[in-house]
């Protein structure tokens, strides 16, 4: 291992790296700090986080921050009934909530928990690029496709950036670390004229790998990205706004791919060549903004284009002998076992409402949406394995329209009750052709196509009770994920075409509470969801084929939240939830190998995490103003690799240590993340059989100690 350690001076993005403390300190309360009334727009109009009639967490940038990683894995690892879902490689990382993941990673478009960034639509493959300026992340549970539109089944999240404002501000980061971890952050803005505002943001960070490659000599695990953003705000009166975004990201990962658990000295990987995975995404936004009589008029748009690589190593020279029987000599030419990917997608979405000021006593919005997604992609293989020898050239296309509305109504001073629904219709259409060479040429080109469409209703009602400190709700959804074909002819190999996935629908009803004192604060919630058609999916090894499949199932749990104050320089951070997924009445003729009473896939039943930190005022010792500190513990227990049940991916706990201290305007820190080296397997398949499983990881990054400054000016 090495360290590096730099600092940088360029306009880059960022929160500050420590608590911040929310009302001005006093000489007999030192640095205590209440908990202020959290202002949220999940349900597109600004509320207090106590109004929204659903479970909802909120993410600072402190908490995003101070996680393992500073990225989104990191985020939902600590959300309460929710997991990552990482294949390792560019484009195909997505998350379960409340047990809906399942077939998620593996359609092109959806996952089943729908992401917009300042409420404006990600495709699935960029939802988990580097977080940009963000001022917080909103995480709804439970069916949203009200407000959301499609395939937001599990529930939706909102990255919320940093307001445009008109007083100049910034902030510049910097940190290094072991492995050659490397972070640069920083953003700034401000007016730029009477009527014009201004800012730019931008992120860079480098890993240099962790996991070694026994054939190159080379880590493998790196990764090289760059995100950048300029944004600017026109008012062209009191009441309206135009406000334009144009985003760029670019991507350059070494990932592992599929890890054999059982060998000698895993983690290793034994690749003839690199594993190289590249993205670059271009997202121009737009959003309009206008308030007339009492009612808003917003018009929002985005466009983005992602151009995807992903050239990997077929035949792991630790893997294929014991999932194939091929001598590992065999597997040793880096020109004869390679899959190169490229993907060209585009994504349109377009959403007009119109919806009443808030505070309304009638809280109201109606609106439009439109979505259009579509990618083309070829791939050629080449391998000693006879069924890999193949050419693809596919595309894949989907249009939406929806019309939506939602209402709540103030019964008295107390009750609040409302609801919504959304109509929508999905046209989807597939296209591929497959051509065969090697062993298997003289088997015919494969051709196929496809298509499906479908006209849905989703929706909600809900029910509140103001406490005065605390908030009961109830609220019973219908939830909707789109159907559709996966990324690849994956099934072409034996001759059949594409298994399509039908569209899958869940009733689900929670009923919370939610409230709080100035020093202590909580959250707590139970669920059932009943699930028609749940998308999964089996990979099987003997015939190399997939299988997407919809099967029944039932998930039903509890969360909880809790924060407090103990003193004036420790706050406890404690989430919770017990959760239960299992499968429910399969049919005989399941090709999954699934059975009644099995775990749903990548649903972990128990997930903990807990976060101590504080600030102490310095008075004394020159120039140093507070310190400050954080050590955070997250557990994910152990998950179902497939709906047969025939591994299980290993529980895993990460820790988390991070030490501040404020001198001036300028933070100096060190940090750890996943300081005991947990090998942490976010997404395996079996290669073997039910009754001989061969188990495969992907992994999480290792641990990384280092340090960083922070400023804002």
């Amino acid at each position: 291992m090495h360290l590096s350690i730099r600092l940088a001076a360029i306009p880059l993005v960022c929160c500050s790296f420590f608590p911040v403390e929310t009302r001005a300190q006093s000489e007999a309360d030192t640095n205590r700090r209440v908990f202020e009334t959290v202002v949220v727009t999940a349900q597109k109009r600004a509320q207090r986080i106590n109004e929204v009639p659903a479970s909802l967490t909120t993410v600072s940038t402190d908490d995003i921050l101070a996680s393992s990683g500073n990225d989104l894995r990191s985020v939902f690892e600590k959300i309460p009934g929710a997991a990552f879902i990482g294949l390792g490689f560019s484009g195909n990382n997505s998350v379960s909530l409340r047990g809906l993941g399942g077939l998620a990673t593996f359609g092109p478009y959806d996952s089943v928990v729908g992401f917009t960034l300042d409420e404006q639509v990600i495709p699935l493959r960029s939802f988990d690029a580097l977080l940009l300026d963000v001022d917080r992340i909103e995480i709804l549970k439970g069916p949203q496709g009200t407000l959301y539109g499609r395939s937001a089944i599990g529930g939706a999240v909102n990255i919320v950036t940093r307001e445009l404002t008109e007083d100049w501000n910034g902030q510049l980061s910097a940190e290094g670390g072991e492995n050659g971890h490397l972070s640069i952050k920083g953003a700034g803005g401000g007016a730029l004229s009477e009527a014009l505002i201004g800012r730019a943001a931008v992120r860079y960070s480098k890993y240099d790998g962790d996991i070694a490659n026994t054939l190159t000599k080379q880590d493998t695990n790196q990764a090289e990205e760059l995100s950048a953003r300029i944004s600017g705000k026109w008012r062209f009166d009191d009441q309206g706004f135009l406000q334009l975004a144009y985003q760029i990201a670019r991507e350059d990962l070494y990932p592992t791919g599929d890890l054999l658990l059982s060998a000698p000295n895993y983690p290793t990987a034994a690749l003839s060549g690199l594993n190289r995975a590249d993205r670059d995404s271009d997202r121009l936004t737009a959003r309009f903004e206008t308030d007339f009589s009492g009612t808003k008029l917003i018009a929002l748009a985005a466009y983005e284009k992602t151009e995807i690589g992903n050239n990997f190593d077929l035949t792991d020279s630790i893997l294929t002998p014991a999932a194939f029987g091929i001598p590992a000599e065999f597997t040793t030419d880096p020109s004869n076992d390679r899959s190169i990917t490229n993907t060209d997608e585009k994504a349109v979405s377009i959403e007009v409402r119109l919806q009443s000021d808030t505070g309304s006593t009638i809280d109201w919005l109606v609106g439009a949406s439109y979505i259009d997604f579509s990618f083309d992609r070829d791939l050629s293989r080449r391998s000693i394995i006879p069924n890999f020898n193949t050419d693809e050239v596919s595309s894949n296309s989907n249009e939406t329209i929806g019309l939506f509305a939602d209402i709540t109504f103030s019964l008295s001073s107390r009750i609040r009750i409302g609801g919504g629904f959304r109509i929508a219709r999905d046209e989807l259409e597939y296209r591929g052709v497959t051509d065969f060479s090697g062993p298997l040429a003289a088997m015919p080109r494969f051709s196929e196509a496809d298509s499906m469409s479908d006209d849905y209703l989703v929706g909600n009602l809900h029910l509140s009770y103001d406490l005065a400190d605390a908030q009961l709700f109830a609220r019973a959804a219908r939830g909707y994920a789109s159907g559709g074909y996966g990324e690849f002819a994956a099934n072409a190999l034996v001759g059949r075409p594409i298994d399509p996935f039908a569209p899958s629908t869940s009733n689900s009803i929670e009923i919370g509470i939610r409230g709080g004192k100035p020093l202590f604060s909580y959250h707590a919630a139970v669920f059932h969801n009943d699930v028609t058609d749940g998308q999964t999916y089996q990979f099987d090894a003997p015939t190399f084929s997939n299988v997407a499949e919809n099967l029944d199932f039932r998930a039903y749990g509890i969360e909880t939240e809790l924060s407090t104050e103990l003193t004036a320089w420790a706050r406890i951070d404690l989430n919770m939830a017990l959760l239960e997924a299992d499968f429910d009445d399969v049919p005989a003729s399941s090709l999954s190998g699934a059975s009644d009473n099995n775990r749903v896939p990548l649903t972990p039943e128990f997930t903990l995490s807990a976060r101590l930190s504080g600030a102490v005022a310095v008075t004394n010792i020159g120039p140093l103003q507070r310190a400050t500190y954080s050590i955070s513990i997250t557990h994910i227990s152990d998950r179902a690799a497939d709906p047969a049940n025939s591994t299980l991916l290993d529980d895993y706990t990460l820790i988390d240590l991070y030490l501040g201290a404020k001198l001036g305007n300028v933070e100096i820190y060190a940090f750890g993340s996943n300081i005991s080296d947990e090998i942490a397997v976010l997404y395996g398949q079996n290669f073997g059989t039910a009754d001989t499983p061969i188990p495969t990881a992907n992994i999480n990054r290792g641990r990384v100690l280092g340090f960083g400054i922070a400023t804002e000016f």
